[in-house]
């Protein structure tokens, strides 16, 4: 197991796609406070800038909540690209990372995943991984760049009461974390490259969201592009707000 935790540079930037290639810049650190945090402080950030932990000790989720960050697990920020001339879609990048996250469990593990709205990764009603997405403001207060972050737990043997474990998978397919970690990279660019709609309709093959009922009977009935869920009766639930499902997504 402990093989396949161990993170190597040359083997991810050998399986990316040639985009990536030319465009990613990746640093690799054993231990961070927070992936995040670590590019939000640096000086410029320049689209497809990266950085991995393989553990972290300040880890963070939605509303300052605290994300479990134990040694063997893959959190992985990247600065994306986004156009400065047009109104920023912050579901967009945090529904495309959450694609990327469920499509690349299925490819290299088989293992069935869901989304939950509006930032979680799910199997069998245990959370698995997280993604957080911030933006950075420069001197000026205009926005200078915006960050994405995933973190879930990949081979730790540590367990968590707030995170599941996808160790056993991992040493069953004896998927390695380069491998997993290419693969996430990959389909993050190919669903970054799509139109808004686009991403929110994968997203909502991935999280079911359509047609689940919620405790106070209402039902959703669509997702706008910017994250927004219309309910049965017409009102409008937005990204932050809370809701509780009558049901656990599976």
């Amino acid at each position: 197991m402990t093989d396949l935790i161990q993170i190597n540079h040359q083997q991810i930037e050998e399986a990316l796609i040639p985009y990536l290639k030319q465009h990613l810049s990746l640093e690799v650190h054993a231990t961070l406070a927070s992936t995040n945090l670590y590019l939000k402080q640096q000086t410029s950030l320049v689209p497809w800038q990266a950085v991995i932990a393989t553990q972290q000790t300040g880890g963070r989720g939605q509303h300052g909540h605290v994300f479990d960050s134990p040694f063997g697990g893959l959190y992985l920020s990247v600065a994306v690209p986004f156009e400065k001339s047009k109104p920023v879609n912050a579901f967009r990048y945090t529904a495309a990372a959450g694609v990327a996250v469920a499509e690349t469990i299925q490819a290299t593990l088989q293992q069935k995943v869901r989304l939950k709205w509006v930032n979680d990764v799910y199997d069998y009603q245990r959370k698995i991984a997280g993604i957080l997405t911030e933006g950075v403001l420069d001197t000026e207060g205009t926005l200078a760049g915006i960050v994405v972050g995933v973190g879930l737990n990949f081979a730790s043997t540590i367990a968590t009461q707030r995170i599941g474990n996808l160790s056993q998978a991992v040493n069953a397919h004896q998927v390695n974390i380069n491998q997993f970690c290419a693969t996430y990279l990959n389909r993050l660019a190919a669903g970054l490259a799509q139109a808004d709609e686009a991403i929110g309709a994968h997203y909502c093959n991935w999280s079911a969201i359509i047609g689940r009922r919620l405790q106070n009977g209402l039902v959703i009935t669509q997702l706008l592009a910017d994250g927004t869920l219309i309910l049965s009766n017409g009102s409008q639930v937005a990204v932050g707000q809370k809701i509780d499902f009558k049901e656990e997504l599976i």
